[in-house]
C-alpha cells in the first residue's frame, strides 16, 4: 500500500513529466503498478547476483535448480528448467547449445547480442528465403550455416552468423515491411 504522501508525490511528478492531472485513485493504482514492476526488477538483481557469486566456486557455469522456474534458452529459445538450464555469463542456455559453444561451433557472444546471427526461422520471414534455396546457397558457399547438434548428432537448429555471410546479406538485404 502506497501512503498519501507517496500517491501526492505520484501525482506532482506525473503532472510535471506529462502535463496531467490523475485522479487519486488514478494515482495509486498507477504508482503500486510501478511498485510491483520494480519489485519484480529487483528480486531478478537479487537472483543475478546470488548466480554470480556462484560462479566464484563453479566458473565455467551451472545448471539452474528446479525451483527457479522455466527459461527460454538465449540461442534456440527451446524451454528450459532445473538440470537441463545450463547458467553463466552468457545467460541461460539449453545444455545442446552449451556443449555447441563449448565445442566452438557457434561463439557464447551471440547469446548477449542478437544482431551478431540470422536464425534460421529469419532467412524466410525476414529475407523472403525460400528454405530450398536457403539449403541451395547453403551448398553453393553463398550462406555459410553452423548446424548445432544434439549428443546425437540430429540437427535440432541452425543460425547463420552476420560476420560469416555479409555477401549474402548484401545481394539479400532484409525485406522492409509496409513498403510498396
Amino acid at each position: 500500500m502506497l501512503s498519501d504522501k507517496a500517491i501526492q508525490e505520484f501525482k506532482d511528478i506525473f503532472k510535471k513529466e506529462y502535463g496531467q492531472d490523475l485522479t487519486d485513485a488514478e494515482a495509486r493504482e498507477q504508482g503500486e503498478k510501478l511498485v510491483a514492476f520494480f519489485d519484480i526488477l529487483y528480486k531478478q538483481a537479487q537472483i543475478e547476483h546470488r548466480r554470480k557469486l556462484r560462479l566464484k566456486k563453479e566458473p565455467d557455469g551451472f545448471c539452474l535448480d528446479e525451483s527457479e522456474g522455466v527459461y527460454n534458452c538465449r540461442v534456440c529459445y527451446q524451454s528450459v528448467s532445473g538440470k537441463n538450464a545450463w547458467w553463466d555469463l552468457n545467460g541461460v542456455k539449453c545444455l545442446n547449445c552449451q556443449r555447441n559453444i563449448k565445442e566452438g561451433v557457434i561463439p557464447g557472444e551471440i547469446c548477449e547480442n542478437d544482431k551478431l546471427l540470422i536464425k534460421d526461422w529469419q532467412l524466410q520471414a525476414e529475407y523472403g528465403i525460400h528454405p530450398s534455396t536457403t539449403r541451395k546457397f547453403r551448398r553453393e558457399g553463398l550462406l555459410i550455416g553452423h548446424d548445432l547438434k544434439r549428443v546425437d548428432g540430429s540437427v535440432y537448429y541452425t543460425i547463420y552468423l552476420v560476420s560469416e555471410n555479409k555477401e549474402f546479406l548484401k545481394k539479400y538485404p532484409k525485406i522492409v515491411r509496409g513498403q510498396t
